[in-house]
């Protein structure tokens, strides 16, 4: 039998197959949807050209409560590329008919089986260029895989139960000018502390960081490339974090870490920095402030961005660590207002989602040039090729973004010389590529004959165009409330009245700081009652330790006259040496008493200060007594207390003295007269 006749006989009888298969497959069972995951781990070729084979790997998991019998997966791919990105995007946001054509030839059927529920099981479908039946032109060709099976009932349907969907792009020619193509991997903090002040849920981020973890996986494949094809994108909040679990700080006594779990910590924290230092990196603010609530509160604002600001740049001292600056709303976010807000010295990037963007368009860069009222703002616009596509995110997925965006900049440019087209991936922070993360060969996007590594650093120091599009004049999404930045600015109140009297600032100015930056992070939008919660025990822990340290005095002094000393003490009770003056005032405008210059008080300890004052003629006044910091701000609640005037006592005196006077010249008197009655005539 010729290759031919071996070849179409398979094929009829599998489109016999699905034929009646659809005759007796019920209706009402298209109405349930059931639930799969898709992952595509291999292809190959990653750049089609005429004659390719291709052969796709992944994994499909079962969701589902039951089990689903006779899976079987098809490669499915379009016979015609698209050749632009509008294209694209139409037809990923008009119906999911757009990814081709099943292909059903029996030998490019992987038939997996069973799949019983919860299970995951691995496909491989291999299709020759002969049966794919594509055009060969230039452009982009969407190909996947689509999953068939037999629920628990005996239902089958023709319709896909599951599917993944990727991009297969093919040039016939590389372009004399290659297309700047760059990733961007955020390292954000997924823990936080709680109102004890412990981390909530160590045990997952030290699972995370450790080997097979997802932040473990995002930094070993982010290092699998050369420092000039990526950025990295840092919360500091992330080095704090890790730094605190590989000293076993902020930990409940109840969970334990082990040896194995510190040295991943300790390991993850050196090759994280080590790849922040050696390329290009951004840095986010501390725990990612909700700069969104910021904008649209205005009084608090300077005060919680400085102490934004302050964590950041001290969490970047304490760990060596070079980076540009950047602010990144939330998507839905982004008003003209807030870029304004955020511009600070005009070279500090704002990330921006396209769906938040008018008038942008893939010809203008992914970097561009927005003009303020303030100045101009670079904006990095973060545009996936992929998003809305069926699948799970895979680092082949992203490799073929990279491929795919890049060569329809090609064929942009084609027309369009004047185009800055570029190719920029930015991976979503909570993506995990798996700890099978170099079968994907990401790398393998970069040695493209149309492409150019770039950082972002490189892309946003190039000559950017100007947008000349527009923002919503107020934001869709819902800012963190002002009660919650309200308990963020009692934090560092209290913390700033707190350190201005520590005789070592430092360390307390930065925790406090960091307290107050967490308050005011972007993760509270979606837990607002806990975010509440922390910010204003927080603010309660601050105010119990000013509450330490205070000022005591009598209730009230009598002085022997109109001048004397009484004494004054101040208890330290914090776990910090202070160094701290006192102030006095009186109710008397007249009376003016000079400041107690700062003493040092160690920790625990109390110190007793000798008052010298002089009240003149009045009978009595009320003194405040006020701890003051070395530059004169006044610190914690007053001790009030009454001085009686020496005046009143001279006269009481005086009139005791006359008193007693009249009594002995009474009694001399009156035994002088006894004596004279006595005596005999």
């Amino acid at each position: 039998m010729s290759t031919y006749r071996r070849r179409l006989l398979p094929a009829l009888l599998a489109m016999v197959l699905v034929m009646l298969g659809l005759a007796w497959f019920p209706a009402a069972a298209a109405t349930i949807k059931p639930e799969f995951s898709v992952r595509i781990s291999a292809l190959t070729p990653a750049q089609f050209k005429p004659g390719s084979t291709v052969t796709m790997s992944g994994t499909v998991t079962n969701n589902n409560l039951s089990a689903w019998t006779n899976v079987q997966a098809y490669l499915v791919m379009a016979r015609a590329p698209y050749t632009s990105r509008s294209q694209l995007d139409d037809a990923i946001s008009s119906s999911t008919t757009y990814t081709g054509e099943r292909i059903v030839d029996l030998d490019a059927i992987d038939m997996m089986g069973d799949l019983p529920a919860g299970q995951t099981r691995p496909f491989t479908v291999t299709v020759p260029y002969e049966l794919l039946r594509v055009s060969g032109a230039a452009g982009v060709y969407p190909v996947g895989v689509q999953i068939l099976g037999t629920d628990a009932a005996g239902n089958r349907s023709n319709d896909a139960i599951a599917r993944a969907t990727t991009f297969l792009p093919m040039l016939s020619s590389a372009p004399k000018d290659k297309i700047a193509a760059s990733i961007g991997w955020p390292f954000l903090m997924p823990d936080y502390r709680g109102s004890d002040g412990n981390y909530v849920n160590p045990a997952k981020l030290l699972a995370s960081i450790g080997t097979g973890g997802q932040l473990r996986n995002l930094l070993d494949l982010a290092r699998s490339l050369s420092s000039n094809q990526s950025t990295v994108i840092v919360d500091p909040a992330l080095l704090v974090g890790v730094d605190d679990l590989a000293n076993r700080r902020h930990i409940a006594k109840t969970v334990k870490v082990s040896d194995v779990q510190v040295a991943a910590a300790t390991s993850f924290l050196d090759e994280l920095l080590t790849l922040a230092r050696n390329g290009s990196c951004w840095i986010v603010g501390f725990d990612r402030p909700d700069v969104l609530a910021l904008e649209q509160n205005a009084d608090l604002a300077p005060a919680l961005r400085a102490a934004v600001d302050k964590s950041t740049t001290a969490s970047l001292d304490k760990y060596g660590l070079i980076g540009r600056r950047i602010t990144w709303p939330t998507r839905l976010g982004v008003t003209p207002e807030l870029l304004k807000s955020v511009r600070g010295p005009g070279d500090q990037p704002v990330i921006v989602n396209a769906n938040d963007v008018n008038g942008w368009s893939r010809r203008d860069g992914s970097l561009v040039q927005y003009q303020t009222d303030g100045g101009p703002v670079p904006l990095l616009i973060d545009d996936a090729i992929d998003e809305g596509l069926p699948g799970q995110e895979s680092v082949v997925s992203l490799r073929q973004r990279i491929m795919s965006e890049s060569a329809l900049a090609v064929l942009l440019r084609a027309i369009d010389p004047s185009a800055k087209t570029d190719a920029v991936a930015l991976v979503d922070s909570n993506w995990d590529p798996g700890a099978d993360w170099a079968a994907g060969k990401l790398s393998v996007a970069f040695r493209s004959p149309w492409i150019s590594g770039a950082s972002l650093d490189t892309l946003l120091t190039s000559p950017l165009g100007a947008f000349e599009g527009s923002f919503p004049a107020t934001a869709e999404a819902s800012a963190l409330s002002r009660a919650q930045l309200t308990a963020a600015a009692r934090i560092r109140s209290q913390a700033q009245s707190l350190n201005s009297i520590l005789a070592d600032k430092s360390a307390s100015q930065v925790r406090y700081d960091q307290d107050t930056a967490r308050a005011t992070s972007v993760r509270w939008r979606k837990n607002r009652a806990t975010g509440l919660a922390i910010a204003r025990s927080a603010a309660s822990r601050a105010e119990k330790e000013l509450a330490k340290i205070a000022i005591e005095g009598p209730q009230s002094v009598t002085l022997s006259s109109s001048s004397g000393k009484f004494p004054l003490t101040i208890r330290n009770d914090s776990g910090d040496a202070i160094e701290v003056g006192v102030r006095l005032d009186s109710s008397n405008p007249a009376l003016t008493i000079p400041d107690i210059s700062s003493t040092a008080i160690d920790a625990g300890e109390r110190h007793t200060l000798t008052v010298n004052v002089d009240v003149g003629e009045q009978s009595s006044t009320y003194l405040s007594a006020q701890m003051i910091s070395s530059d004169g701000k006044p610190v914690g609640s007053p001790a009030v207390f009454r001085v009686r005037s020496s005046a009143v006592g001279a006269v009481l005196w005086v009139a005791i003295g006359l008193a007693a006077l009249l009594v002995v010249v009474a009694m001399v008197r009156r035994f002088t007269q006894h004596r004279s009655e006595e005596e005999p005539a």
